[in-house]
C-alpha cells in the first residue's frame, strides 16, 4: 500500500479498508436469500470503493517511479554526453546507463509499483464483475416479484 501521500488533504481521499473480511460469492448465487444478496452487494461495495483508492494512489506512486526512473536516466545520459569523450556512441552510453546501480534500483521500484497496480486494478475489476452479478440477480428477483403480484391481481 502506498504511504507516500501523507498530507492532510490525501487522507481524505483514502478509503478507509473494510472492516470485515474479503466477500466470496458461492458458485450459485440463487441459492443466497434477498438479505444475504444485499448483504453482499453492500460489503463488496466497500471493497470496491477501498480498491478503487488504492488504485489511484498505486497509479500515483507508479508515476512517482517512473519519473525518478526517468530523471536519474536523462541526467546520466546528458552527463555522459557533455562529458566531451569523443568517439562514444549515445548506444554505448545508454547500455552504460541501463547498468549504472542506481538505474537498476529505480528500474526494480519502479516494475514493483506497476506490478502492484496491476494487481489493485485486477482485484477492483473482479470486484465490479462480481457487484453487476449480484445486482443483476437482485433485479431478477425484483422482475419476478412484481411479475408474480401481477398474474395475482388479475
Amino acid at each position: 500500500m502506498v504511504t507516500e501521500i501523507n498530507t492532510t488533504a490525501g487522507s481524505l481521499w483514502k478509503s478507509k479498508r473494510p472492516e470485515f473480511d474479503n466477500v466470496e460469492l458461492p458458485n450459485d448465487i440463487t441459492l443466497l436469500s434477498s438479505e444475504q444478496l444485499g448483504e453482499k452487494f453492500t460489503q463488496l461495495t466497500a471493497w470496491a470503493d477501498y480498491a478503487a483508492s488504492e488504485l489511484a494512489y498505486a497509479q500515483i506512486a507508479e508515476r512517482e517511479a517512473a519519473r525518478k526512473l526517468s530523471l536519474r536516466e536523462n541526467t546520466l545520459l546528458v552527463s555522459r554526453l557533455s562529458s566531451g569523450i569523443k568517439g562514444e556512441r549515445v548506444t554505448l552510453v545508454k547500455a552504460q546507463i541501463a547498468i549504472d546501480p542506481e538505474v537498476l534500483d529505480l528500474s526494480q521500484e519502479y516494475e514493483n509499483r506497476y506490478a502492484y497496480r496491476k494487481l489493485i486494478e485486477m482485484t477492483l475489476n473482479n470486484y465490479e464483475r462480481d457487484i453487476a452479478l449480484v445486482s443483476r440477480e437482485l433485479t431478477r428477483r425484483s422482475n419476478d416479484l412484481r411479475s408474480t403480484r401481477k398474474e395475482w391481481s388479475l
